[in-house]
């Protein structure tokens, strides 16, 4: 008993300061623009409505003895088809830092898809390059493919499906949604090396993405696909004019200029 009330206090002590948001918006298969939605697809239309929000808290928080007991970094919550994924801004910064493929994607959005950017944030979308370095980009990516790719081969049912995902995989051999996901994945990933910056929403291949996510190749075709799809991150890679690595001491004086500007609130 003496545990557990431990445990409440501190889930208590989580809901005693307020939340500065700094950027915050859609992800996933809207901002990807993959998104399908029940009423066009009945067998395909199991796409969450997914939302991120990146976020800290005031002075108080940092600075005073009560702060010590709030833990929380990361929360998570999902009602019916919507996700969402909330961030404290440290936590973020860790994750961008590490190219993180779920959350980088959620700096080079459209302007539509957001739907909170205070000063803090126009700051951090405006010194996204601090994070890039090009090892770091293509083990981020190329890794997190290649963990979709094997969930795809292995051809067992996963826990995060729902009735509808595995008829597809019955139906089709493999989870579509996942094989949409590693290619576009590694074409971020590729555009990163190149270019310096990435297209969340896929305009110029979406269709061929949704063609994927709605089982129009055969797990073959789909391997032999992200074969290619691999070659070309790693031809990027030694082309890539990206530093080697992101510079940490930036990023942690980007990370205290959010927050110079985001506690004088």
């Amino acid at each position: 008993m003496k545990n557990y009330g431990e445990k409440r206090k501190r889930k208590l002590y989580n809901y005693i300061f307020n939340k500065n948001i700094i950027l915050s918006g859609y992800r996933g298969s809207i901002s990807h623009g993959l998104y399908i939605a029940p009423k066009d697809n009945e067998e395909f239309g199991i796409c969450d409505t997914d939302l991120f929000e990146i976020y800290c808290f005031p002075k108080e928080y940092y600075l005073a003895l009560e702060g010590y007991y709030h833990s929380k970094e990361v929360s998570e919550t999902k009602h019916e088809e919507i996700d969402s994924v909330e961030y404290e801004v440290r936590k973020a910064m860790h994750l961008l830092a590490g190219c993180n493929p779920n959350v980088i994607g959620w700096l080079y959005s459209k302007p539509e898809h957001y739907t909170t950017i205070s000063e803090g944030g126009k700051l951090l979308l405006k010194n996204r390059s601090l994070f890039l370095g090009r090892r770091r980009v293509r083990d981020a990516f190329s890794g997190y493919a290649y963990s979709q790719l094997k969930r795809l081969t292995e051809g067992a049912f996963k826990g995060y499906m729902g009735e509808k995902r595995k008829k597809i995989v019955v139906k089709y051999g493999y989870d579509t949604k996942n094989a949409s996901t590693l290619i576009r994945l590694l074409r971020h990933g590729a555009e990163l090396l190149k270019t310096g910056e990435m297209k969340t929403y896929r305009d110029e291949d979406r269709q061929f993405l949704l063609d994927i996510k709605q089982g129009k190749y055969s797990l073959n075709q789909l391997q032999k696909i992200a074969d290619k799809e691999f070659k070309l991150v790693e031809e990027a890679y030694e082309k890539s004019e990206l530093p080697l690595e992101n510079n940490r001491n930036k990023i942690s004086e980007l990370l205290v200029k959010i927050f110079e500007l985001e506690l004088a609130k």
